[in-house]
């Protein structure tokens, strides 16, 4: 060994410091798809039970041919959807905390509609705020705007 000023571990160290921040950057958005993808089952779930819930209201309007169905009330939505998913609510933004009550992720308030007129066809939108985070710091926060759709079939 005639070299003894270690230059060849330099670019053996600059190869493992990459590829660190590529398993890193990698493990951050499957962290991020993840939440996405929790937050959009749980306002499905939600979903689902708000439209069997109110199926009845909702078909005889359409059925009839009334305009009682032109705006749905969301508020009772946002409100088993704070009750299954554990947000709190301030304002227009549903926050979703650790049990230590540190802020995990939020939501805005979703908004419902009607995806097609005079059908039981309902949608949910709103964004998704996840914060990214490395060694504990939340270094920037994503806004993701979600769309979750849910509908009542008529089985004959």
């Amino acid at each position: 060994m005639r070299n003894k000023r270690g230059e060849g571990y330099i670019t053996a160290c600059v190869t493992v410091v990459i590829l660190c921040m590529l398993i890193a950057a990698f493990l951050t958005f499957i962290s991020v798809v993840g939440t996405i993808r929790m937050t959009k089952r749980n306002a499905r779930i939600v979903l689902d039970s708000f439209v069997i819930q109110n199926a009845i209201e909702i078909y005889d309007s359409v059925k009839n041919g009334t305009n009682h169905t032109q705006v749905l009330e969301g508020t009772e939505y946002v409100a088993d959807l704070c009750d299954f998913c554990m947000f709190e609510e301030r304002g227009e933004i549903l926050y979703a905390s650790s049990d230590y009550g540190e802020w995990m992720y939020s939501i805005t308030k979703p908004v419902l509609s009607f995806t097609e007129e005079d059908t039981l066809k309902i949608i949910a939108e709103y964004t998704a705020i996840v914060p990214i985070r490395f060694g504990g710091v939340s270094v920037e926060t994503v806004r993701i705007p979600v769309k979750v759709k849910s509908r009542f079939n008529e089985k004959f």
